[in-house]
């Protein structure tokens, strides 16, 4: 039997399913051995990671491919997520298969483009991850540069100053 969903049920599921892919590595992260009781970094942040940097590319699957990958793989050494506003011809199956292609730390939220007011891409948007504030501040460059380029930029001129371990974490560092 074939049931029809609505685009809202369809969106919810979605969101659902990543959700719980991203609970799922938070949590193995966790050590659960006795040699390292209470050290899960979910559990224990110290003063400085309360404050970890953290970036997110909002992009559209009508930009350059090549622009796309290069983007997708920079942000997975960096933890850094891309965002993609909708669908692909409004079809979740097209969708899913050019997701798929990009690997893990894709986001399809078309909520995030209004929250931050995004009306071009690529757009970046770098901030420090505070767990006692709802609305940390940030920083925006919109324009077709690398990540490289915003993390240097952002490090030596923007608010975010932490942007500078991204940006060793790029480079290949153990920031």
């Amino acid at each position: 039997m074939v049931t029809s969903l609505s685009y809202p049920t369809l969106r919810l599921l979605l969101y659902l399913v990543l959700s719980l892919s991203l609970v799922n590595k938070l949590i193995a992260l966790c050590p659960t051995s006795q040699e390292h009781p209470k050290t899960c970094p979910i559990q224990k942040l110290s003063a400085f990671e309360e404050k970890a940097p953290t970036v997110l590319v909002f992009a559209s699957f009508s930009m350059p491919q090549a622009t796309i990958k290069h983007l997708a793989m920079d942000l997975k050494k960096v933890g850094g997520a891309l965002v993609i506003r909708g669908l692909i011809n409004n079809s979740f199956k097209e969708t899913a298969m050019a997701l798929q292609k990009l690997g893990e730390g894709v986001l399809l939220d078309p909520t995030l483009f209004e929250k931050y007011n995004v009306t071009s891409v690529p757009t970046f948007i770098i901030f420090e991850v505070d767990l006692k504030d709802e609305h940390p501040p940030y920083d925006r460059l919109t324009g077709n540069v690398s990540l490289r380029f915003v993390l240097e930029k952002v490090a030596q001129e923007g608010k975010i100053k932490s942007a500078a371990l991204l940006l060793e974490k790029l480079k290949g560092g153990k920031a």
